[in-house]
C-alpha cells in the first residue's frame, strides 16, 4: 500500500485496479487507522460527510468485499479474509509494518534517529534516504478535501520535515557542510518558521566559509517571527548568533584537510500524479529565492548606484508579510557580489530595556568582524557598544561612528531595519552620519511600516529629505507572481481560479500567500478559502493596535461586508459621526480598509474582514445584523439585496417572518437580472425563517409564487 503520494496498490508485485473513489477511499481510511478498528459508523460518517444516504450501510458492505477480491485473489470462497478483516464493530486493514509506506516511514525514522544518538551517523543517513524515498507527493493527496485524511496527513508530513533535518544533522556529522545546504535552503524555505532547520542551515553555512549568509539567515528568521508572532529567536538560535559571531571552537568545524565523507544527493521523489498531468515541479534553484519585486529591487539597486557618489538613504515601506526583508536580503545579495561591505541592524519591537540606538550597535558589530576598528576607535565608539547612553557626548559618539565608517574600503550599504520603531538615539545618528558621510559611498535602507510612522520618524523623513535616492512601497503580487509562490511553498500545481481566490482574499501579501500555500499542502484547493492561523493572530494584532472606538468600527463594518456604506455605518454605531470617521480613518491608515470611492470603504483584504467577524461572538453578530437592517431601512430602503442578507443574518423567531419577506424580495430582484445561484440561497433562506414562525403559509406562499413567475424561475445552472 503506498499513501505518501498518489494512493496505489501492489499485490504480488503487480498494480491493482482499487476501483471508484469511494470504494478507494475505504482503505485509505484504514491505512489511516494505522491497523485499529474503523468503526462502520466512522465509516459512514467519513466516507459521506456527516451525511450517508439511505443505503449507505449496503454500499460500505459491497466495497468491502471488492475490495477483498482485489486485496486476496487466490483466497477460497468462504473462507475468512486476511488482509481486509472484519473485526466489531466495523473493520481494519492486517498488514506488516513494512507493507504500507505511511507505516514503514516512521519505523525507519526511529531507526535513523537511534542511529545518530548512538554516533553512527552513516548508517542514519542511509537509514533516512531510504524513508525519503517512500514519498512521491504529500501524504494522502487523492483525499486532500477530506477532514479524516488531514490530521494523518500533517503527521506525515511533519514527520517529513523531520526526517529532511535529521538528513542534515547526518550530513553535518559526516563533514558534509557544502552538500547539504541546497537541500536546507529549499527545506528553510518551504517552513520558515522551523527553528531547528534555520539553525542547521546557518551551521551548514558557517562551516562552508559563508559566515554573512549564516547571520542573514538568523537575521531574517529573527524579521519572520516578530513580524507573524511577535517573539524573539529562541535560545539555540540565540546562542548560535553569538557564536558566529565570536568564532567559538564550539561550533566544530572540521580541522582543515581533513577529508569529508562522500554524501549522496537525497532521494528524488516520483511525481504524485499519474505520468499524464504530473505536478509542476519547485523551479530550480533555492526557493527562497525573491518572487517578483523585480522593479522594486531595480530602483533599489539604481540608488546604490547614486550611493557611489555620496551618502545616500532609501526608504523601503510596506505592510507586515509585504516582503521587505525579503527584498532588502535580495539587494544585500546583490551588492555583496559587487564588492560593497553590506550590515543590518534591526530596531527591536520593545523599547524597554533596550540600550538606545540598538540597530546601529548590531550594524558595527557585523562590521567589526570583518574590519576591526582601531584601538582609539574602539575607545571613542565603547558607549555604543555596551549598556551605557550614548546621550551623553552624543556628537563626538557620532563623529567616532564616522570616523569608523570613513575607513570601509568600499562603498557600504547599511540596513536598518523596522525604523518606525526606532528611537531617538537611532534616528539623531542616521541624521548625523547623512552630513558627517556627505561624500563617502554608503547607502542606508530603511524599511518601515508607513501606518506605524513615529513623528520622530516623520521629522527625520523630512531631514533627510535631499539625501533620499528612493522610496519604495511595495504593494500586492500580481497572480502571476502568487502563483509561482504557491507553487513554490505548497509543492503543488494551482489552478487559475485558485490563484485568483487566494489573490482576492489575501492581496497579494506574500506571508499570507505562503501561510495559504502551506494549508494547501496538507488540505488541498478548498484550503484556498481557509484563514491560517498565522495569518489570524498577525491581522488581531494590527487590530489591537488601534484605538478601542476604531476597533468598534471596524468590527460593525465587518458585520456589512468587506465593503461598507458610511452612512449606513454611522446609523449603526452608538456614537456621533465624527466618531466613526476617526475610527475609519485608523482603519485606512493601519492598512486595514481602502476608500474606493466617496462615501464608502472596503476591507483591504478578505482575511482582514474574515478575523473580525469571525471573532464576534454569534448572540452579538445577530444583534448587529438587526441594526444594520434598521439602519437600512432608514438609509438605503431600495437596497434589496443588503436589506434581504442582513434581515436573514439577523432573524429570530420573533422576526422570522419580517426575514423571510425581505429574503424574498431580495431573491425575486435575484431573478429579474438572471443571478438563479443568488435567487435559490435567498429562498432557501427564507424558507427557513419562515419555517419558525407561527403562521407561515403567507409567507411561504408569496416565495412560490416568486419562483414560480412569469418572470422566470429561479434554477441553479
Amino acid at each position: 500500500m503506498r499513501v505518501l503520494g498518489q494512493f496505489s496498490a501492489e499485490v504480488a508485485g503487480r498494480p491493482v485496479d482499487l476501483g471508484a473513489p469511494l470504494q478507494r477511499a475505504v482503505i485509505a481510511r484504514l491505512v489511516c487507522a494505522g491497523g485499529h478498528v474503523v468503526s462502520t459508523d466512522r465509516f459512514l460518517d467519513d466516507l459521506w460527510q456527516g451525511r450517508p444516504p439511505p443505503k449507505a450501510l449496503g454500499a460500505l458492505r459491497v466495497y468491502v468485499s471488492n475490495l477483498r477480491r482485489v486485496l486476496e485473489p487466490d483466497r477460497a470462497p468462504r473462507t475468512p479474509a486476511t488482509v481486509l478483516v472484519s473485526a466489531p464493530p466495523g473493520y481494519l486493514l492486517q498488514l506488516d509494518t513494512d507493507a504500507v509506506d505511511a507505516w514503514r516511514f516512521p519505523r525507519l525514522m526511529n531507526a535513523a534517529v537511534a542511529f545518530l544518538n548512538d554516533g553512527e551517523p552513516a548508517k542514519a543517513l542511509h537509514t533516512v534516504d531510504t524513508a525519503l524515498s517512500l514519498w512521491r507527493g504529500p501524504a494522502f493527496a487523492e483525499f486532500a478535501h477530506d477532514d479524516w485524511a488531514a490530521p494523518e496527513a500533517s503527521r506525515l508530513a511533519e514527520l517529513r520535515a523531520m526526517a529532511v533535518e535529521y538528513r542534515a544533522e547526518a550530513g553535518l556529522a559526516l563533514g558534509c557542510h557544502a552538500e547539504i545546504v541546497p537541500e536546507l535552503e529549499r527545506h528553510v524555505a518551504a517552513h520558515p518558521l522551523r527553528e531547528n532547520a534555520v539553525r542547521l542551515l546557518a551551521l551548514a553555512y558557517y562551516r562552508s566559509g559563508r559566515q554573512a549568509e549564516a547571520l542573514a539567515a538568523l537575521r531574517t528568521t529573527r524579521a519572520m517571527l516578530a513580524d507573524e508572532l511577535g517573539v524573539d529567536l529562541g535560545p539555540a538560535l540565540r546562542g548560535l548568533e553569538v557564536d558566529i559571531l565570536t568564532h567559538s571552537d564550539a561550533l566544530g568545524v572540521p580541522e582543515a584537510g581533513s577529508a569529508p565523507a562522500r554524501l549522496t544527493a537525497p532521494p528524488a521523489a516520483p511525481p504524485a500524479a499519474p505520468p499524464a498531468a504530473p505536478p509542476a515541479a519547485p523551479p530550480a534553484g533555492p526557493p527562497s529565492q525573491m518572487i517578483g519585486r523585480t522593479v522594486e529591487l531595480g530602483r533599489l539597486a539604481s540608488a546604490a548606484g547614486e550611493a557611489e557618489r555620496g551618502f545616500r538613504v532609501a526608504w523601503l515601506g510596506g505592510d507586515p508579510g509585504a516582503g521587505k526583508s525579503t527584498l532588502a536580503d535580495a539587494l544585500l545579495r546583490q551588492l555583496g557580489d559587487e564588492g560593497w561591505q553590506v550590515a543590518v541592524g534591526r530596531c527591536p519591537e520593545t523599547l524597554g530595556g533596550v540600550p538606545p540606538a540598538w540597530a546601529w550597535r548590531e550594524v558595527l558589530r557585523s562590521l567589526f568582524v570583518v574590519q576591526p576598528p582601531s584601538r582609539e576607535l574602539e575607545v571613542r565608539l565603547g558607549p555604543l557598544l555596551t549598556a551605557d547612553s550614548p546621550q551623553v557626548g552624543q556628537f563626538w559618539l557620532a563623529q567616532a561612528v564616522g570616523d569608523y565608517l570613513e575607513t570601509a574600503p568600499g562603498p557600504l550599504l547599511l540596513v536598518l531595519e523596522d525604523v518606525h520603531r526606532a528611537d531617538d538615539a537611532t534616528l539623531q545618528l542616521l541624521r548625523h552620519l547623512a552630513a558627517r558621510l556627505a561624500d563617502i559611498p554608503v547607502l542606508v535602507l530603511l524599511t518601515h511600516r508607513p501606518a506605524e510612522a513615529s513623528d520622530d520618524l516623520v521629522a527625520a523623513r523630512a531631514a533627510l529629505a535631499v539625501q533620499a535616492a528612493e522610496d519604495v512601497t511595495l504593494q500586492g503580487l500580481g497572480e502571476d507572481d502568487v502563483h509561482r509562490l504557491l507553487l513554490e511553498r505548497s509543492g503543488m500545481e494551482v489552478d487559475a481560479d485558485t490563484t485568483r481566490t487566494v489573490t482576492e482574499r489575501t492581496g497579494g501579501n506574500p506571508l499570507f500567500v505562503a501561510e495559504t500555500a502551506r494549508l494547501l499542502a496538507t488540505e488541498g484547493a478548498s484550503a484556498a478559502h481557509s484563514l491560517p492561523p498565522g495569518v489570524r493572530d498577525l491581522i488581531r494584532r494590527r487590530i489591537a493596535r488601534l484605538p478601542a472606538t476604531a476597533q468598534t468600527t471596524l468590527r460593525n463594518s465587518a458585520v456589512m461586508g468587506r465593503d461598507a456604506d458610511v452612512d449606513v455605518l454611522v446609523a449603526v454605531q452608538d456614537a456621533d459621526e465624527e466618531t466613526v470617521l476617526a475610527g475609519l480613518e485608523a482603519g485606512v491608515l493601519a492598512g486595514l480598509l481602502t476608500e474606493p470611492s466617496p462615501g464608502r470603504v472596503r476591507f483591504t483584504h478578505v482575511l482582514v474582514r474574515e478575523t473580525l467577524y469571525e471573532d464576534i461572538s454569534r448572540l452579538r453578530r445577530t444583534r448587529l445584523h438587526a441594526r444594520v437592517l434598521a439602519a437600512l431601512e432608514r438609509v438605503r430602503p431600495g437596497d434589496v439585496g443588503a436589506l434581504g442578507y442582513h434581515a436573514l443574518a439577523a432573524a429570530t423567531t420573533a422576526t422570522a417572518g419580517a426575514a423571510a419577506e425581505y429574503a424574498g424580495r431580495a431573491a425575486a430582484q435575484a431573478s429579474g437580472v438572471y443571478a438563479h445561484r443568488e435567487a435559490v440561497t435567498l429562498l432557501e433562506g427564507a424558507l427557513d425563517a419562515s419555517t419558525s414562525e407561527p403562521s407561515p403559509w403567507t409567507t411561504s406562499g408569496w416565495i412560490c409564487c416568486a419562483v414560480w413567475s412569469p418572470r422566470g424561475r429561479a434554477r441553479a445552472t
